[in-house]
């Protein structure tokens, strides 16, 4: 017998993550079912003390309670029910107000707390704010107009009407009571249910945040690892240009080296950032154009210009754009400064419109057309063009430059 009691009481538990919507849904059928109850009691006594007419309006709230109660529990929505509830209980109060006059309404402003009360705390404020304003305008009026006569009604009532009053009175501070001790209850079993979820979201952050910390771990690892291979193949190449006679062997052999010099600081850089997903490409940039200049070493002095507000893009876009920018810079310094004064070279990476980049390439020398068709220097230089999906425009008069057009993958 208690676990049925206790069954009825406590309603059942929603398959919900939204603690908010239980809390005030446990509220709801609480409420509604211990209002029920009162409200039954308090029918039997205004049938037998009052006039019928109250009774029937007070059975009618009575019934559409457990209408409400019983669709709650089965549906586990609360919203509708609880609006329809709480509307009828105002017109009841405002019936019984002004169209019941030989009934005591002191106790009708505490039914209309109860009201105004429940909207606000299942409703939300906006439905709490109408029933205050109709309620607060309507037992206005009532005061204002029938307050004298209320008075005589009071004296005039009998022992048992006002036993009955009385009793109303209890019971209404009784739901009053009730529904500020569920509130609490229903607040803290929020509260702890949010504490709970939060728990869990600090153990699973904790276990990404490890897995993160591992996996960050193992990829600056990689990048170093591939950072070491490359700067191994740099030292072989160099070490097979020695055993090299032919001038145009150890060129080519000495490009080689650049490019894979290119790729190897990128994981350099990489291997050094705070954050894998990112590299400081303009620093990037100017570490890789100091070091042709200085790797070639021309003998005169190379001014370098470098504009760059593209602060990021991923391996797959800033690999082909080094080995561009390395094919360029190189065949400057090797062809293009006849004389050896205003030397400069000018290179700008910016966002160009939509998702767009723009790189553009310039040096204040002139270059010269290519000894052989098919030049391997251009060809790649295309061949990384079309890798970057992008459009490539050349301009060798007045002044030699290249423009490049491409959507990068920028990292956030």
């Amino acid at each position: 017998m208690t676990d049925f009691f206790a069954s009825i009481f406590t309603p059942p538990k929603l398959n919900t993550s939204d603690y908010e919507h239980e809390s005030k849904y446990m509220l709801a059928y609480r409420m509604s079912l211990f209002t029920g109850i009162s409200v039954g009691m308090l029918d039997v006594i205004l049938f037998i003390y009052f006039n019928i007419m109250t009774g029937i309006v007070c059975l009618l709230a009575c019934i559409l309670t457990i209408v409400s109660l019983v669709s709650i529990r089965k549906t586990g929505n609360y919203f509708i029910q609880t609006l329809i509830f709480n509307l009828f209980g105002a017109l009841a109060c405002l019936y019984t107000l002004f169209f019941i006059d030989d009934q005591p309404h002191i106790v009708d402003v505490l039914w209309m707390i109860i009201n105004i009360q429940f909207a606000y705390l299942v409703l939300g404020k906006k439905w709490g704010l109408i029933l205050t304003l109709v309620h607060g305008f309507s037992i206005t009026i009532f005061y204002t107009i029938f307050l004298q006569d209320q008075v005589q009604l009071l004296k005039a009532l009998s022992v048992p009407q006002i036993y009955s009053t009385a009793f109303n009175v209890f019971l209404s501070f009784s739901i009053i009571g009730y529904l500020g001790w569920q509130n609490i209850r229903t607040n803290n079993f929020a509260r702890k249910q949010l504490n709970l979820a939060q728990d869990t979201l600090q153990e699973q952050y904790n276990i990404i945040s490890k897995q993160n910390e591992e996996k960050t771990v193992m990829l600056k690892e990689i990048h170093h690892r591939v950072k070491n291979n490359l700067q191994i193949i740099t030292s072989l190449l160099r070490l097979q240009s020695r055993e090299l006679e032919n001038p145009e062997a150890i060129a080519k052999f000495k490009d080689a080296t650049h490019r894979v010099i290119a790729m190897s600081m990128i994981h350099e850089k990489m291997y050094q950032s705070d954050h894998l997903s990112t590299m400081h490409l303009r620093e990037y940039l100017h570490d890789l154009s100091n070091d042709l200049v200085s790797s070639y070493q021309s003998g005169y002095p190379v001014a370098l210009e470098i504009d760059c507000d593209v602060e990021s893009i991923d391996l797959k876009s800033v690999v082909p754009l080094a080995l561009i920018l390395n094919e360029l810079i190189s065949n400057s310094l090797k062809y293009a400064f006849d004389e050896y004064d205003n030397c400069k070279i000018s290179i700008s990476f910016v966002h160009y419109k939509d998702d767009l980049c723009k790189l553009t390439y310039k040096d204040s020398g002139t270059w010269k057309a290519p000894t052989r068709k098919g030049s391997f220097g251009l060809d790649l230089i295309e061949s990384l063009t079309e890798q970057l999906e992008g459009t490539l425009k050349t301009t060798t008069f007045p002044e030699t430059s290249f423009e490049f057009i491409f959507s990068p993958t920028e990292t956030a």
